[in-house]
């Protein structure tokens, strides 16, 4: 019976001690992998060298821990766990097993209960053994970690290890220092951290590291301090590509720009020829928002400002198409013909510019007023080779319709113009017309609104960019009204 003058220890048996030696002797290694635990049918157990086996072994299972003793070096710790759901007897007996689960190590132990949940009460158990032996240099620990539990104090001194290390996670990059730059920089991979820009003196260019699977998973935060308005471009090296707005743009970008001082973009490669945007700083109002209109007829060019060109903004663009001016009737005449001109066509599209420096504009004439006879056509619009729209064709007459209106084309919206509205006035020979009591077709309307009234002198009344003039019967010299010049708006 156990009392205060019990004995416990721990002891190699003969097949440990023979296969110890025969590591030490060989420089192999020792795999240490399993604890058997037993309540020796009752009895108050003594180690025994010659033991092969616990003498009524309850429970093995892999161990979750086997260390050298911090304090003396000829001491192993060998550590295991019993979950709470595990128990219902007594341990008095504790084993080692190898790898070849042979019994290398035994153990008496103070008998202690082990519950079982179902019981009504139930807790983790942790037994530990301490041994002697004469060398741990070639004892190893073999364990499955998917079937057992850690302790407290080891999970807690794996997180101070940890801790104490110098680079605890070497995938992962470590803040570098600060770097400031002021000239055209190749950037490389010891470029790393916060990098401070500037383009105080002149535009300038500072080209990304290539975003290759050597340089792996690198993040960069990019800050411009001065507060020119000179360019300070972000460029991407070779094919690779910078990705902002994927939305709009999928295929990614070459080129972005810092706008503002204190402008910053975070970007992180991803060792396949990308630089993600994971953070950027917000646009100001004045810079995040504008509209560009070219409303005169002829050609133009659109200097693109630093938002769309640093692909931070997208432009709708809106093209009209010139509208045709209406037919005219002159007096004396037996068939009034003074249909209205019909309207431009309309475009309009999301454009992406980043990288675009300026982009060719031509806005569409609208057709000339006529004295007589049919009306003239107008002229097509287009915002580079991105989108454009057609002019209204013939105007009024042949005999009082109007001509086909203009259409869109390029747009992710592509509009018609609308008709010109016809009129034909039919007199007898012996009454011709004379210069009151008959008036002309109205002009069809555009995108923007509606066209010129038709009317007897009517030649300069408000009407929309790219709707069509009104038709006019008229004795006196007055021509018809003209079409409406198309028009482009740039708008972000």
């Amino acid at each position: 019976m156990t009392d205060q003058n019990s004995q416990f220890m721990a002891i190699l048996t003969a097949v440990g001690e023979a296969k110890q030696a025969n590591a030490n002797a060989l420089g192999i290694p020792w795999v240490i992998t399993q604890m058997g635990v037993g309540d020796a049918n009752g009895t108050d157990p003594d180690p025994n060298r010659l033991q092969t086996s616990l003498i009524n072994e309850r429970r093995r299972a892999p161990l979750n821990r086997l260390d050298i003793d911090p304090n003396n070096d000829a001491i192993i710790i060998a550590e295991q766990v019993i979950p709470e759901n595990v128990g219902g007897w007594w341990i008095r007996e504790i084993g080692l097993y190898d790898e070849d689960n042979d019994l290398v190590a035994v153990a008496n132990c103070p008998p202690t209960f082990k519950p079982e949940l179902s019981q009504g009460s139930g807790r983790t158990q942790v037994v530990r053994l301490n041994i002697l032996v004469s060398s741990t240099e070639y004892i190893q620990l073999k364990i499955d970690p998917s079937v057992v539990l850690a302790t407290r104090a080891y999970a807690d001194s794996l997180i101070v290890n940890h801790k104490a290390e110098t680079d605890p996670h070497p995938q992962y990059q470590l803040r570098g220092a600060i770097t400031s730059l002021s000239a055209n920089t190749q950037l490389n991979a010891d470029h790393e951290g916060l990098i401070l820009l500037s383009a105080a003196s002149g535009t300038r260019t500072y080209t990304l590291p290539a975003a290759t699977s050597s340089l792996g998973v690198r993040e960069l935060v990019l800050r411009r301090t001065d507060a020119s308005s000179n360019a300070l471009i972000i460029a991407a090296s070779g094919t690779d590509k910078l990705r902002l707005d994927t939305t709009a743009q999928a295929s990614g970008q070459s080129t972005t720009e810092l706008l503002f001082s204190g402008d910053w973009l975070r970007l992180r490669s991803d060792g396949a020829g990308n630089w993600w945007c994971v953070g950027q700083a917000e646009l100001p109002g004045g810079l995040a928002n504008g509209l560009i209109q070219f409303a005169t007829a002829g050609s133009h060019t659109f200097t693109v400002p630093p938002v769309l060109r640093s692909g931070r903004r997208i432009a709708t663009v809106t093209v009209t198409g010139g509208g045709a001016s209406g037919g005219h009737v002159s007096s004396g005449e037996v068939r009034a013909d003074a249909a209205g001109g019909s309207a431009g066509g309309t475009a309009i599209k999301r454009q992406p510019l980043a990288g675009v420096a300026s982009v060719a504009v031509t806005v569409g004439a609208g057709g000339a007023g006529v004295l007589d006879g049919v009306g003239n056509p107008g002229a097509s619009s287009s915002f580079g080779s991105y989108l454009s729209a057609t002019g209204a064709q013939v105007g009024g007459g042949t005999p009082g319709f109007p001509g086909v209106p203009g259409n869109g084309i390029g747009g992710d919206l592509n509009l018609f113009g609308s008709p010109g509205n016809p009129i034909t006035v039919v007199l007898s020979a012996s009454a011709p017309l004379q210069v009151s009591g008959h008036s002309g077709g109205s002009g069809g309307s555009s995108y923007w609104g509606g066209g010129g009234r038709g009317g007897f002198s009517i030649t300069n009344n408000p009407y929309a960019p790219g709707a069509g003039g009104g038709g006019n019967v008229n004795g006196s010299g007055v021509p018809s009204t003209p079409g409406h010049p198309g028009i482009v708006v740039i708008q972000w």
